[in-house]
């Protein structure tokens, strides 16, 4: 077997430009939780696994581990081709050339291409299915200083109660020292995410410009965790994507797919009645408009507090005014009204002020009163 001896003089450091991501700055805020978001292929995956992966158990001798949402993404080909750009051979100095999986553990390896055969060297790092945390409650991991999570941003299914899972199996690991760094790392897919609310970061995320770093202190029942997100700059990297997701992979733009939009000005209908729809700290305004016995709903994001008296959708309160479905009315209100809304409240009579917000809009009711 080889080793590697754990020195900072035998590690090569990257080299930086100025369009690819450089994780430096967000490092540099000393956070204990590190959110990463941008463009897809934009360079942060690549960043993380070098400087809190590969380069750090050089440097110190400390393992990392790469958390995935699902057993099936811990696969030995899998794991392979994630680290398959790293330079192995030159920051080992030749005595590796390659990085490998088996039985739980991420090593680093030497392929003999005589042979066709891997040879194990190092232990580096562990990979590890959050689906599956429940399994490691009693395992020791003080040789770990870093969890990489890739992919925390969704684009299909989350695990139930996803965020508090995160957080007991980072319990494990950390074991209240304080000492194990998390990254979590996410191409811009849905601000619709369970992580936003679990944390209190979706007003935060709502605001956030391409290239901002933004630390939050965030206060337990005896403790304050320092948190930073960083929403990446673009880098103005040639991309070959068309269609509705091409914004988020080239520019790192929130995912949006194309919505209806009104072909004439909303001046030209009445208003009829005005509704609130909310979820966790998304609220969009729904106004049902009439014109020449045409109705139809528009709907736009809404940043203002709820006046009383207002009709709310999706929220579960002892409020009168509140209802989680649409259809099956919680709340007592005039017979007309209620046929009106639930008569007119469909697919072909929505539209959006952008595409961003019909999107957003979907995804809230998918959670909500769609169900």
């Amino acid at each position: 077997m080889f080793h590697v001896k754990h020195e900072k003089k035998g590690v090569i450091n990257i080299k930086q430009d100025n369009i690819h991501y450089n994780i430096d700055n967000i490092d540099s805020k000393n956070a204990l939780f590190n959110l990463i978001l941008g463009e897809k292929s934009g360079g942060k995956s690549y960043q993380v696994k070098h400087k809190k992966a590969v380069e750090h158990y050089l440097k110190t001798g400390q393992k990392f581990i790469l958390l995935r949402r699902w057993k099936d993404e811990i696969k030995t080909d899998k794991i392979e081709q994630y680290f398959n750009d790293v330079d192995v051979e030159k920051l080992t100095n030749g005595v590796y050339n390659c990085i490998t999986y088996w039985r739980g553990g991420i090593y680093f390896a030497r392929f003999d291409n005589e042979k066709f055969k891997t040879v194990k060297g190092d232990k580096i790092g562990y990979a590890i299915a959050l689906s599956q945390e429940q399994n490691y409650s009693s395992v020791s991991f003080l040789d770990v200083d870093n969890i990489i999570f890739e992919e925390f941003m969704s684009r299909t299914m989350y695990i139930a109660r996803e965020p508090e899972k995160l957080m007991i199996f980072y319990d494990t690991v950390d074991r209240k020292r304080g000492a194990v760094k998390l990254w979590l790392v996410g191409n811009t897919i849905s601000r619709v995410c369970p992580y936003l609310p679990a944390w209190d970061l979706q007003t935060t995320i709502q605001k956030m410009r391409q290239g901002d770093i933004i630390t939050k202190n965030i206060v337990n029942s005896n403790n304050t965790i320092k948190l930073a997100i960083e929403y990446c700059r673009q880098t103005n990297q040639k991309s070959f994507a068309i269609g509705s997701s091409e914004s988020m992979i080239s520019g790192g733009s929130w995912m949006s797919t194309s919505q209806p939009h009104l072909s004439t000005s909303i001046k030209t209908y009445k208003a009829v009645i005005r509704v609130v729809f909310q979820y966790q700290s998304f609220m969009f305004l729904g106004t049902l408009y009439n014109k020449k016995d045409e109705l139809i709903w528009f709907i736009c994001p809404k940043h203002t507090p709820i006046k009383k008296g207002t009709l709310v959708f999706g929220v579960i309160s002892e409020n009168p005014l509140y209802s989680k479905d649409i259809y099956n009315m919680d709340f007592r209100i005039d017979a007309k009204i209620r046929d009106l809304i639930m008569k007119s409240f469909n697919e072909s009579n929505i539209f959006y002020s952008t595409d961003l917000c019909g999107t957003d809009f979907k995804q809230c009711i998918d959670f909500t009163i769609r169900r």
